[in-house]
């Protein structure tokens, strides 16, 4: 099934005539979920024979990519929530597995990820959220400083310490109905992705069972290389792809639409061109580089991470440097908010310095690169 056209369908007939709403309210697009519910897209990535469509990273990608060139807001949620399931598709006990896999598939209910802390900034892979033993279960503090759904998600995937060494660490699914749990939404106030409500979580004194535990004991680092973070930073690649393609289509509209007195356009412009030459390529390298490293993720290629990391790295340089250029091309339209380049310019600025950042990318790069283990 080419899953690309399929949600940019979706993406035109429910996601385009709210994209901008849903950044002006700073809500979760709760409306959207529940028809990317219906339409079948939660369970994407849920095996065939568990009920679900099978889909694989490289199609995880492209729906993304599809959904953000509408909403990066819509599309960075819904690759949260895919990312959150692969860490419960495949490392979860069975029966937690089978729950979920039942909850997304009949319910609709959606996952996230809560590994970000204030203390491992840009990091976050080294947690001073704690998780003791207590008998058949676990009490876990701590907070996380942004997590992504807020509030809306059904369970949050976290990693904690759960040892004395820097890398003891084990990652937990956290329902939302957990008691000791909260979420401070006033502190929520993002320059852009203005719905994806990334607001700091608390945990105080919460008791979870060890059916909530994920994978082996002291596993949670190597479990997030292994199975978070390829879909995580392949999503956010694909998520500002995406959003390099809205601001083509919005520069090439607006300068062709914008008309002077002499019947000429903005478009007859050499510079205008020049821009929207470069904003053009931009996107068209990003959308490459981003569908060749999940090609390779798809493949088992030897370098397949690499290019993940790469990927990101191309797709969010670029888009902050098409964001820049859209305003120069829509001028006092755009400074005045008259069309949609302010609102992607911020949108592109958010992904520099998201978890794990652009300056943070580049040191994983350089160190697999050089054969040195990522820091």
């Amino acid at each position: 099934m080419d899953y690309y056209l399929k949600a940019s369908e979706f993406a035109e007939k429910y996601v385009a005539p709210v994209g901008r709403k849903i950044d002006e309210t700073k809500e979760f697009p709760k409306d959207i979920f529940e028809k990317l519910y219906a339409e079948g897209f939660l369970k994407l990535i849920i095996p065939e024979s568990e009920g679900g469509l099978g889909g694989d990273i490289y199609d995880h990608a492209e729906v993304v990519r599809a959904l953000a060139k509408e909403s990066a807001t819509v599309g960075l949620c819904y690759m949260m929530h895919n990312v959150g399931l692969n860490v419960i598709l495949s490392v979860a006990k069975d029966e937690l597995k089978k729950q979920i896999i039942d909850e997304v598939i009949n319910e609709g209910k959606i996952l996230a990820l809560a590994y970000s802390e204030s203390g491992s900034g840009v990091y976050f892979h080294y947690p001073d959220t704690t998780a003791k033993r207590d008998g058949e279960g676990w009490v876990i503090n701590g907070s996380k400083s942004m997590v992504t759904s807020a509030e809306y998600a059904s369970y949050y995937i976290l990693i904690a310490k759960t040892g004395e060494g820097r890398a003891d660490t084990d990652h937990f699914c956290i329902p939302l109905d957990s008691k000791g749990l909260s979420f401070r939404m006033d502190r929520w106030n993002g320059i852009g992705l203005k719905g994806n409500v990334s607001c700091p979580m608390y945990m105080e004194d919460m008791y979870i069972d060890e059916l909530y535990r994920v994978g082996d004991n002291g596993a949670g680092m190597e479990q997030m290389f292994a199975f978070a973070a390829p879909p995580f930073v392949q999503g956010l690649a694909a998520v500002y792809c995406g959003l390099n393609e809205a601001i083509a289509r919005e520069a090439i509209m607006h300068a062709m639409d914008r008309q002077f007195p002499d019947g000429s356009t903005l478009a007859n412009v050499d510079t205008i061109k020049l821009h929207i030459s470069k904003i053009y390529n931009n996107a068209n390298a990003g959308v490459s580089a981003c569908r060749a490293s999940a090609l390779a993720a798809r493949n088992g290629d030897e370098d397949a991470l690499i290019k993940i990391l790469s990927a990101r790295v191309i797709a969010i340089e670029n888009v902050v440097e098409s964001g820049r250029l859209g305003m120069l091309i829509g001028g006092g339209r755009a400074y005045s908010q008259y069309r949609n380049f302010a609102r992607y310019l911020a949108d592109g600025l958010a992904g520099q310095v998201m978890a794990p950042s652009v300056d943070v990318l580049h040191q994983w790069i350089g160190s697999v690169l050089t054969d040195q283990m990522i820091p």
